[in-house]
């Protein structure tokens, strides 16, 4: 079977603008969420980051600090919406579950949802040979290394 190349290509404007993702864990909750590769989100995450070493003094955060001011960023850029709780989607409350060391089984939840948009549907074309092949003995033909 040969892999069809256009089959990996990501799909950006659901990385981006968000989509419901089910959270398997919880029957009937569901996250709207957009990736990890939003760019907004890898800029404001590296500008917390870099804030929160300075005010460390160049000291390791601990797990509860990075997560905080990641969760703080998530909230902002990744969790756009949720259902399935008894308590309406706000940002503020989102916030206060991606922030706290109390929630974070909803920062899990949300991160494993918003990873789940990159995942890749690969389609195959059956008995297709692709344009290159992997030759038998797994080196590459063409040019040969020649000591001089």
């Amino acid at each position: 079977m040969t892999i069809k190349l256009a089959s990996l290509k990501a799909d950006l404007k659901r990385e981006f603008d968000g989509d419901w993702v089910d959270y398997p864990v919880w029957e009937g909750v569901a996250f709207k969420v957009s990736s990890f590769n939003k760019p907004e989100y890898h800029t404001a995450r590296d500008l917390a980051l870099r804030k929160l070493a300075q005010k460390l003094g160049g000291k390791p955060p601990s797990d509860i600090e990075r997560r905080a001011v990641i969760g703080a960023v998530m909230a902002e850029h990744i969790l756009h919406d949720w259902r399935g709780f008894d308590v309406a989607f706000s940002a503020d409350v989102a916030s206060e579950y991606l922030t706290s060391a109390e929630g974070y089984h909803v920062y899990n939840a949300v991160e494993w949802c918003a990873n789940q948009l990159t995942a890749v549907k690969i389609e195959f074309q059956e008995g297709a040979a692709g344009k290159s092949e992997q030759p038998s003995d797994g080196s590459s033909k063409g040019s040969k290394a020649t000591a001089g």
